[in-house]
């Protein structure tokens, strides 16, 4: 998963995309249909059964690009998503809600089918009432697109999403007024239609039209990461650093103590500030002198600018509170640091230059 995260998408995952698309247009268009053909609407002096069977074509049609939809998105390693999210609700880690939807309008559409195809024998009785679910599909399969696709801030996809609940807000309005329903009844449907659009764009506004919503319906970490750019991006950037002269001011603190072989040790940690991030520890031993000085014997240099490799080096001039140190990476670089020190007791402060060496000066 880490692997496919990190080379992107793959032509599956568009594949989904776009078979997941199509089918909520079929889905829309056979949802209008049976709306229509129940007040036995018949254009241009068509025929019920032409109505019923154009129903059926759409019908199944968006089950085999359905079927499309299920199988791409389990062969794509890109989302991770696992063969039981395909028949089981809400048992994938990948946004797992908006997943389930789907997976609930797929359930719901494969029984539409079959029981369709078995009406004869089912009889006209249980097969209405288990039609009846063709009802909750259409929006179920609306909130899973809108909760789990990434094109649900596209043009594009805002158009056609728009288009499909208008169609089969038209339809539905259309029936309430063919079937002259009491006033009171009318304008409670009609009411409920209206507060049911106006609680999807309300959820569509706030949801997945909002920033942040890919990591907020439950996407995973690596999924997400293969939409940022490199991590180690900003880290070549600040390597670059190196590659040019640089100063820095230092504050740190003085630690003095003994070495293991009797040594007197002075260590010095600081950080860098003002011009370059990271920190700069210097470690030197020898022989304490009478006035408060030492003998260098040995030294350690570490310099860590922040996002870049560590160097190591030691000590090559030491005057006063002046030294120079040639510090080296693993990777090859090489920088020549010059370093002014300040002691006030137990901190350290001063000053850093720093010249790549082989750079013009």
């Amino acid at each position: 998963m880490i692997a496919a995260a990190a080379h992107g998408p793959s032509p599956l995952w568009y594949a989904t995309r776009g078979t997941g698309a199509v089918t909520l247009v079929l889905l829309t268009a056979s949802v209008v249909l049976g709306i229509a053909a129940t007040r036995g609407w018949r254009p241009s002096g068509g025929s019920l059964f032409t109505i019923g069977s154009l129903h059926r074509t759409l019908s199944l049609l968006a089950l085999a690009l359905l079927a499309v939809h299920i199988v791409t998105t389990l062969l794509d390693p890109f989302p991770h998503i696992g063969v039981a999210a395909s028949v089981v609700p809400f048992s994938d880690g990948y946004r797992t809600l908006w997943l389930g939807f789907g997976t609930v309008a797929a359930d719901i559409l494969l029984a539409l089918v079959i029981t369709s195809l078995v009406r004869r024998r089912l009889g006209y009785g249980a097969w209405r009432r288990v039609h009846l679910f063709a009802y909750l599909c259409w929006p179920v399969a609306l909130l899973h697109g809108f909760g789990t696709g990434s094109d649900a801030r596209s043009t594009w996809m805002l158009a056609l999403t728009i288009g499909c609940v208008a169609a089969v807000a038209l339809a539905v309005a259309a029936h309430v007024a063919a079937a002259r329903p009491a006033p009171r009844a009318r304008a409670a449907a009609l009411a409920g239609g209206a507060a049911a659009v106006l609680a999807l764009t309300g959820w569509a506004a706030q949801g997945p039209l909002a920033k942040g919503w890919a990591r907020r319906a439950g996407t995973p970490e690596s999924v997400l990461a293969a939409f940022r750019p490199p991590a180690q991006a900003k880290t070549v950037r600040r390597a670059d650093r190196m590659a040019q002269p640089f100063t820095a001011d230092l504050n740190g603190v003085v630690r003095r103590g003994q070495g293991s072989d009797g040594t007197d040790v002075v260590d010095l940690r600081m950080r860098l500030r003002n011009g370059l991030a990271g920190m700069l520890r210097i470690r030197l031993g020898g022989q304490a002198l009478p006035g408060g000085g030492l003998e260098m014997s040995h030294s350690a240099v570490t310099f860590g600018p922040a996002g870049s490799d560590s160097y190591r080096g030691r000590i090559d001039a030491l005057q006063g509170s002046q030294l120079r140190a040639l510090v080296g990476s693993r990777r090859g670089r090489a920088v020549d640091l010059r370093v002014q020190l300040s002691l006030n007791g137990d901190s350290v402060s001063g000053s850093l230059r720093g010249d790549p060496v082989g750079a013009a000066r």
